[in-house]
């Protein structure tokens, strides 16, 4: 495993999130707005204004908020606040961060371990 990897923020972030790249604007991270934007990776701190650097870690096991229950070794994806909830295959082109290693998530608010592995449905 790597270590985190430091990156600019357009807003605040808070700390295990999934963040995406922020289009135009060089090595700057931001929540994702959308499925379709492809995860860097896990926030590990918080950045409070734009002027501090947030450090995200892009590869291996990352701890990640929960929003949604999620079934042990299944996909997770992110909302539009990074936090992590069940991939559903719905949309071609739709992301994931990578698979719950650990125990159920059964409450909304659990941190839990991702094997950080974005991807994305295959595109017709």
């Amino acid at each position: 495993m790597s270590s985190p990897e430091s990156f600019k923020v357009a807003a605040t972030l808070t700390s295990s999130r999934i963040v995406t790249a922020l289009t135009g604007t060089a090595n700057t991270v931001k929540y994702p707005a959308a499925a379709l934007e492809l995860p860097l990776g896990i926030s590990k701190n918080e950045a409070k204004d734009t002027t501090t650097a947030i450090n995200v870690q892009c590869d291996g096991i990352g701890k990640l908020f929960f929003n949604d229950t999620c079934t042990s070794g299944a996909l997770v994806a992110a909302d539009t606040s990074g936090r992590g909830i069940p991939y559903v295959d719905a949309t071609a082109g739709a992301c994931y961060i990578g698979v719950l290693l650990g125990a159920t998530v059964a409450a909304t608010g659990t941190i839990a371990e991702v094997k950080i592995q974005p991807g994305f449905k295959a595109i017709p």
